[in-house]
């Protein structure tokens, strides 16, 4: 499968409903609660609000008949200690059926050189320390493990 990596900025709003689609798939894979319509359109309010800003970044992973099958979003934040630009990588995801066939790989390489071309001092992404596939992935890569962040609920 030769997928095919497409930054979406405003103006180009083809994938967006896919891609809500795809994040409530995410959703009850990870959480078990699918989203209802309310919660979709809210997602699609969010994704377009991130291809506006230049502070954001959304990519969709399409398949050979020009689907959305996978996506990233990236945002840039200001680290208040040091007064630098970090990149934080929010989402990412890949349809099930296009797992293992380095899609994901080629959708975060992607989200990393826009990154980079932002010129951000380093990149952050928050992983279950539960999901050991995902922390592998990113430590291949070039993620390194640094902080643990504790929760109470």
């Amino acid at each position: 499968m030769d997928a095919r990596i497409v930054e979406l900025t405003h103006g180009a709003e083809e994938y967006i409903k896919e891609i809500a689609e795809l994040w409530s798939d995410n959703a009850a894979e990870t959480a078990g609660c699918e989203l209802n319509e309310e919660e979709k359109t809210a997602v699609q309010e969010q994704i377009k609000q991130y291809m506006q800003s230049k502070y954001g970044a959304v990519f969709a992973a399409t398949n050979e008949k020009h689907q959305a099958v996978g996506y990233a979003i990236a945002s840039l934040k200001q680290d208040l200690v040091s007064n630098t630009l970090y990149g934080q990588i929010d989402e990412i995801y890949v349809a099930p059926e296009y797992r293992r066939q380095k899609m994901a790989g080629k959708i975060a390489a992607e989200l990393l050189n826009w990154l980079e071309r932002k010129d951000v001092s380093f990149v952050q992404v928050y992983v279950d320390t539960d999901n050991e596939s995902a922390l592998a992935f990113w430590e291949e890569m070039g993620l390194e493990r640094e902080f643990f962040v504790l929760s109470k609920h």
